[in-house]
């Protein structure tokens, strides 16, 4: 198993990192941001996700009440909300691949773009996990999405390389979690 971020000498505790995150994206967006996890789906939080899913994603990549109660009982389910003074405004949530040692990130979404919310996110997230010993973050994407955004290469600047493409484009795409990885993340999306 890895080792624990949180008993490493010299790495920050993740509380203090979800702070630090917090205080970055208020700076970014010129308000009180706060960051929620939270590792159950309460109505509130469904409602929260489903309404940020309408207003981002197409019809045929939204969950639907059903799938999000179904992911919210995964072992691992672990969701991140982020709050702008006081209105909802992103979220980011997985949880256990099938694959031991790796959490998979299912869905997140974003209503405030090109303002680092998306990427602050994802780097939580990844330092959340590698906090809890996961060796590796895997998601599914496509090349772009439907207004063009080159998604496939936004993740790979993040750090992930691609597993496989499916007859459907689905693009499956995996990090590995180590210390240099998860320190480069937090230098740039949370400390920087």
């Amino acid at each position: 198993m890895a080792p624990n971020i949180l008993e490493m000498p010299g790495v920050p505790l993740f509380d203090i990192m979800l702070r630090t995150a917090e205080a970055r994206l208020s700076r970014a967006l010129g308000g009180a941001c706060a960051v929620e996890v939270s590792h159950s789906l309460n109505k509130a939080r469904k409602d929260i996700i489903i309404d940020i899913d309408h207003q981002r994603f197409r019809r045929e990549l939204r969950y639907t009440r059903k799938e999000l109660e179904e992911h919210g009982r995964r072992k691992g389910f672990t969701c991140f909300i982020v709050a702008l003074d006081g209105d909802y405004v992103a979220y980011d949530y997985g949880y256990d691949d099938k694959e031991p040692g790796t959490f998979f990130s299912d869905s997140a979404a974003t209503i405030i773009e090109r303002k680092g919310v998306g990427s602050t996110l994802s780097a939580l997230e990844a330092l959340y996990c590698y906090a809890r010993g996961y060796k590796r973050v895997k998601l599914t994407t496509e090349e772009r999405d439907e207004v063009g955004r080159a998604l496939r290469m936004f993740w790979e600047r993040f750090g992930f390389t691609v597993v496989s493409v499916d007859k459907d484009d689905n693009i499956v795409m995996t990090m590995e979690l180590t210390l240099e990885t998860v320190a480069g993340l937090h230098d740039k999306y949370i400390a920087g």
